[in-house]
């Protein structure tokens, strides 16, 4: 009941609280140009504007309030095979989405983001659902479901599309990218940023660790750069602006589990780099010490180091290649110690709201004795 009220309840009747204060102020809006005489549909819609790639916009008169209507759909072709000689081929819907978001009035503001497939994420088909406030010029508070800072590759963008691969790294999808609900505090001062956050659970893809409903899971970090924060960095250099730009950063997340599962500490340190005439390299690295009740615990570290290249566009294309290296080492696994090889091309019509991209990946875990190659066609659409 505790996991039921804090992951949808709460977050969900934060914002239906925010919408509707919006839909009041929108109807008075509509109410007044009613009551015009010769009001018309092009009058009551002259505030609504479509962006490809951002959405369907609705302002109201004043300009204090705004709804966005936004989605995503990610479809494509995947076929692996194993050591021994296991095949797996397979047309599916990766992933899709349908955000609304938006401000009520200045400062407040909030976004909802759902899986209509239903069961995409662990937490359901909620995906966010959170209301944000900006204390002041430089302070800014986030409560409800989202993401909780744990490292570049999965901080990447709310909508999870601006990346140069089909597929995060083994050492992203381990020890990161997983929601939480909770209070995220950011903030800025001139190139450097900083979080600090309290949520119901850990940020370990894919999971929602339990607790014992008392301890809360705690993150804190900061970056430095001209590339903004980890949420608004975005995978290669498609800009080619002549500007260089980058990003450094940590962050250590604190995780408090239930009585047989104990703690854990993780730390991530990152790094990006763009150069402005196409070439682009990234480098993420984790290390997770558990301590795990009635042992003498564990520790997991992983990295991955990813270099790219975009070029020019040719006609309505910007082709672009890119390759990663990642390895894991768990202790948690016996010992696993996992190697991953990738290399991809991608073909971008506008930037990353319209895209196709192909990537061919080997695996090889050391103590299993198995390698897995995959190749994976995925095409991107942000509407």
């Amino acid at each position: 009941m505790n996991n039921l009220l804090t992951r949808y309840l709460i977050p969900t009747a934060a914002l239906l609280t925010i919408a509707s204060q919006t839909a009041a102020q929108n109807s008075e809006t509509l109410d007044q140009g009613l009551s015009n005489s010769g009001a018309s549909v092009s009058n009551l819609l002259h505030n609504a504007h479509y962006d490809f790639g951002r959405g369907l916009t609705f302002t109201s008169q004043d300009g204090e309030a705004s709804m966005n209507i936004s989605g995503q759909l990610q479809a494509g072709y995947s076929w692996s095979e194993n050591d021994a000689g296991t095949l797996n081929s397979d047309w599916a819907v990766n992933s899709s989405r349908l955000r609304v978001g938006g401000q009520v009035m200045d400062g407040l503001t909030y976004f909802m983001q759902l899986d209509p497939q239903g069961g995409g994420q662990s937490n359901g088909d909620l995906i966010d659902a959170w209301a944000g406030w900006q204390v002041n010029e430089s302070i800014h508070l986030r409560l409800g479901q989202q993401k909780m800072r744990s490292g570049l590759s999965a901080d990447t963008s709310a909508n999870d599309t601006d990346f140069e691969t089909v597929s995060r790294s083994i050492a992203t999808s381990t020890f990161a990218g997983g929601r939480a609900t909770g209070a995220l505090f950011t903030g800025n001062a001139g190139m450097f940023n900083w979080h600090a956050g309290v949520m119901n659970n850990g940020t370990v893809a894919g999971t929602a660790q339990a607790n014992d409903g008392t301890d809360m899971s705690m993150t804190v970090g900061g970056s430095f750069g001209s590339g903004g924060t980890s949420e608004d960095w975005s995978e290669g250099d498609l800009a080619r602006s002549g500007a260089s730009s980058w990003i450094a950063g940590l962050t250590v997340t604190q995780d408090n589990g239930d009585t047989a599962a104990g703690d854990s500490m993780t730390i991530n340190a990152f790094g990006g780099f763009k150069a402005g005439n196409g070439m682009a390299l990234q480098a993420e690295f984790w290390t997770r010490d558990d301590d795990v009740k009635y042992t003498d615990g564990t520790t997991d570290s992983g990295l991955y180091v990813q270099g790219s290249y975009t070029l020019a566009a040719n006609g309505s294309m910007q082709p672009g290649f890119v390759a990663r290296i990642s390895q894991l080492d768990q202790e948690t696994a016996g010992d696993e110690e996992t190697t991953e090889v990738l290399v991809g091309v991608n073909a971008y019509y506008a930037a990353h709201n319209l895209k196709t991209q192909l990537q061919v990946r080997q695996v090889s875990m050391d103590l299993a004795d198995t390698d897995v190659t995959s190749v994976d066609l995925m095409f991107t659409l942000v509407f």
